[in-house]
């Protein structure tokens, strides 16, 4: 009887156990939805979303199922995987009832993959085809905000192709996010926050693509977001870091150094706040700009200083993190060479009879062999230009890449330590502002700029950057047009004589050789072996 007792006592916990752990109706669902999966999923939100979506199947839940199943694209997207992306958009489209706003959605996803895989004509077909989706949305707050978030994806696409395209979708979904309704205050705040984004993108094309730069056109983007100090508070609170940093910015290039040291203030004050390292670091920036204009050499030289620390304590934490990934690729390396060394040896041992069958594998083994380094080269490329993307909210940080230099000894510095950190922290914003590209760059121009005489700035970047200053100004060029090759496949159909133009070089000749003795690559293994990924 106690048997039987404990049994059935077994069951009924285990029972409820179970519907405890997976929900068994619609409201079960919608509940676990919102209490498990965070605002903004993670890989970790992977495994609950596969059990939410086997819960909706199970129960015949199917908008419970296809959310489940957008959560998860956004998330594979985010990892690149664009593999199991595809095979998700697939399965959502041929579901019932995915409804129009989903289906431009999806549209979005796959011109995202296709402009990754550098097939930019199947990217706008895509972004066209969500265009067409969205605007037969039948709820209104539903087309203009999926309308709105077609042009943005269009700008982005036009943003390296044509400035006159980027401008007009940014304005295209201005127009369409001042459609939507403000019934509820959360709706009143979703609204403006996307104003303020789109705002200050239109800003920064005034300020950043269109040359000569239009700061009166550029200033009622800018204020116009800053004025929601006062007028939407809880906005402006939401987004203050990106309105501080895109008016302080707009104030300085203006020339009203006063008011751009007034914003920069309020970044750092709001900085100790919300600890963030990057929104310091361009406070100091602005600070170091404004007073260097208004001849405060005092106060230049302080944010300078603070700059150049901060900035220096960045970029010993982004090293040793690549540290400590280089000490990982060298000991995989390193076990994967014993291995082969070990499995060369008795092929050798088998192949000693004959001198020809020797010889034509000594010539296999060495091409072999040479390949693989260069291999090893590429991905070392590749890991240092993803270690830097780690720092992308401070701009380009520019690391070195083993090269032959200079044996020239080093020698003392006959200037303080302080001034010293001045003249790396002038050449760290000369490195960001990418005035490297200049065909007609010179050490007395860079000495002029740094504030500082040739023979010291010379003395500074052999100490400093263990480099003499033409191997300083190639190692700055190439890893521009490395990043370029990298993140833009449309870089990879130019030419090589107009990859040399492109960052600064009289000559394709002179470009290789420089490519090569920085990387132990050439520009054509580099881009044959970026493409061959991307078909991957």
């Amino acid at each position: 009887m106690k048997k039987n007792f404990y049994l059935l006592f077994l069951l009924f916990s285990f029972h409820f156990l179970y519907c405890q752990q997976y929900p068994k109706t619609v409201k079960d669902i919608e509940s676990q939805y919102k209490k498990n999966i965070s605002k903004y999923p993670t890989p970790n939100d992977i495994e609950k979303l596969k059990e939410l979506i086997t819960a909706s199947d199970k129960i015949d839940y199917k908008e419970g199922a296809i959310k489940g199943k957008m959560i998860l694209l956004n998330i594979y997207n985010e990892l690149s995987d664009y593999k199991t992306s595809l095979a998700l958009i697939k399965e959502i489209e041929s579901s019932d009832s995915v409804g129009n706003g989903r289906m431009s959605s999806l549209s979005i996803f796959k011109s995202n993959i296709n402009k990754a895989m550098g097939l930019d004509k199947e990217a706008l077909k895509n972004l066209q085809k969500a265009l067409q989706y969205a605007k037969s949305v039948s709820d209104p707050d539903g087309r203009h905000i999926k309308s709105a978030q077609v042009y943005a994806n269009l700008a982005l696409y036009y943003d390296s192709k044509s400035p006159n395209a980027l401008l007009s979708n940014l304005q295209k979904e201005l127009y369409e996010l001042k459609q939507l309704s403000e019934k509820t205050s959360e709706e009143k705040i979703t609204k403006y926050t996307k104003i303020v984004l789109n705002n200050i993108n239109i800003g920064n094309y005034y300020l950043g693509v269109v040359k000569p730069m239009r700061l009166d056109l550029a200033e009622p983007y800018y204020l116009g977001v800053y004025s929601y100090k006062t007028s939407q508070p809880i906005v402006f609170e939401n987004n203050a870091m990106n309105i501080l940093k895109g008016v302080g910015r707009f104030y300085l290039e203006k020339g009203d150094y006063h008011k751009t040291i007034e914003m920069a203030n309020e970044i750092l004050v709001r900085e100790k706040q919300n600890r963030n390292p990057t929104h310091r670091l361009f406070g100091f920036q602005l600070l170091a700009d404004s007073n260097e204009e208004l001849k405060n050499s005092k106060e230049q030289a302080k944010y300078t200083l603070l700059y150049a620390k901060l900035n220096d304590s960045l970029n010993l934490i982004a090293k040793k993190e690549v540290g400590k990934e280089v000490d990982q690729l060298i000991t995989t390396v390193k076990k994967e060479k014993d291995n082969e060394h070990n499995s060369n040896l008795k092929t050798i041992l088998l192949l000693v009879g004959g001198f020809i069958i020797i010889f034509t594998l000594s010539i296999w083994w060495y091409w072999r062999n040479k390949n693989r380094k260069l291999k090893i080269k590429y991905h070392e490329v590749i890991k240092k230009l993803n270690e830097e993307s780690d720092l992308s909210d401070t701009s380009l940080e520019i690391d070195e890449i083993n090269s032959e230099t200079e044996t020239e000894a080093k020698a003392p510095i006959k200037i303080s330590e302080d001034k010293v950190k001045i003249v790396l922290a002038r050449m760290n914003r000369f490195e960001k502002s990418k005035k490297f590209l200049k065909k007609d760059i010179s050490l007395p121009w860079l000495a002029n700029y740094a504030n500082v005489n040739t023979k010291y700035l010379s003395q500074i970047i052999r100490n400093e950057k263990d480099n003499n200053f033409n191997g300083y100004i190639n190692q700055l060029r190439i890893n521009y047009i490395l990043r370029k090759l990298y993140e833009s496949p449309v870089y990879r159909e130019y030419k090589i004589s107009y990859l040399a133009e492109e960052c600064g070089f009289a000559s394709a000749q002179v470009f290789v050789i420089a490519f090569k003795k920085e990387t132990d690559l050439t520009p054509s293994y580099f881009i044959q072996n970026l493409n061959a990924e991307s078909i991957a």
